[in-house]
């Protein structure tokens, strides 16, 4: 009995029972229960690290620090427009622009079309093409026109608009002097005297678009200035845009109210009547400078009375990247 009781502890100096521990136990008996909670209780943890900065070229396309346009290494190029060129800087004129003998009014057989579609061969499906819808402008380029033998010069002017269901333009060239006896004469139009369509910016095009081509010799400059003049003062009060030359209407019905009665009491010979529809589908291929001429011939140039006119037309534009939604 009184060995059993040493064994198991000693009495302290109050009686209280007094229990010893081998320190090899404590020792496992800590190990085994984990940290020291003498050191780890309550001390901090490690401080974050932050990630090492994005880095162009590192393999990650670190957004927003990064996108397409300041690391196609990492962000993969932007996506372009494979039909169109880009919308920076493309009101300029073009350097060059190539022919597009589909939309003349003159057939390869030589028949002069007066009123026709054209450009329907060039259509693209929406699935087929990368753009966004075109943002065009068309001017007329050149006027030339050659008269006929012993006649006298007169004075050569056109009004040209177009339109395409839910918008429309007016353009009206002033009287220009031309020669006769067989010579032939030039006119090239300032930029702000020649824009048949897009005469404000660029205009988003998703529609057909319809041109009509008149223009008129005259010899009385005087009386024709004054009726051109009665045209513009009305297209000015319904206009959306004017700059003196061509006016921007957000409706098309308004153009016949302004054209027809003021023209319809001009005696002047009309040398040019066309009108023409541009496909929707072959609007992407206009904006790389496209060129397409509208002529009218009469009469044996070797005689009086005749003449040779021709317009040369130009468009050129520009188209975003279609977006998709996924």
């Amino acid at each position: 009995m009184l060995a059993a009781a040493l064994l198991a502890g000693c009495a302290g100096s109050d009686g209280a029972v007094v229990e010893t521990i081998d320190a090899a136990v404590a020792d496992d008996a800590v190990d085994a229960g984990g940290p020291d909670a003498g050191f780890d209780a309550g001390a901090p943890d490690a401080p974050d690290v932050p990630p090492p900065p994005a880095r162009c070229g590192d393999g990650v396309c670190a957004r927003p620090m990064e996108d397409c346009m300041s690391c196609p290494l990492d962000c993969n190029r932007c996506p372009t427009c494979d039909m169109a060129p880009s919308c920076t800087g493309a009101l300029a004129i073009p350097t060059t622009s190539t022919a597009l003998p589909v939309c003349n009014n003159t057939t390869a057989s030589g028949e002069q079309r007066t009123n026709y579609a054209c450009g329907t061969e060039l259509g693209m499906t929406p699935g087929a093409t990368t753009c966004a819808d075109p943002q065009l402008r068309f001017r007329v380029k050149e006027i030339s026109i050659r008269r006929g033998w012993f006649d006298i010069p007169r004075n050569l002017y056109c009004v040209i608009s177009a339109e395409d269901g839910r918008h429309s333009e007016l353009l009206l060239t002033t009287p220009r002097e031309v020669a006769g006896n067989q010579s032939t004469t030039r006119i090239n139009l300032p930029l702000g005297q020649s824009v048949a369509w897009g005469q404000s910016d660029l205009y988003r095009s998703i529609s057909n678009i319809t041109i009509s081509y008149s223009c008129f010799l005259t010899a009385n400059a005087g009386a024709a200035q004054r009726a051109l003049m009665e045209i513009a003062g009305r297209a000015a009060m319904v206009s959306q845009h004017a700059d003196g030359y061509g006016w921007v209407f957000g409706t098309v019905a308004v153009l016949g109210t302004i054209i027809g009665s003021s023209l319809s009491g001009i005696s002047d010979t009309q040398v040019l009547d066309v009108q023409q529809t541009i496909s929707a589908g072959a609007l992407l291929n206009l904006t790389n400078g496209r060129t397409w001429e509208i002529r009218s011939q009469h009469g044996n140039i070797n005689l009086s009375g005749a003449w040779d006119l021709r317009l040369t037309m130009e468009s050129w534009g520009c188209a975003g990247v279609r977006t998709t939604v996924r």
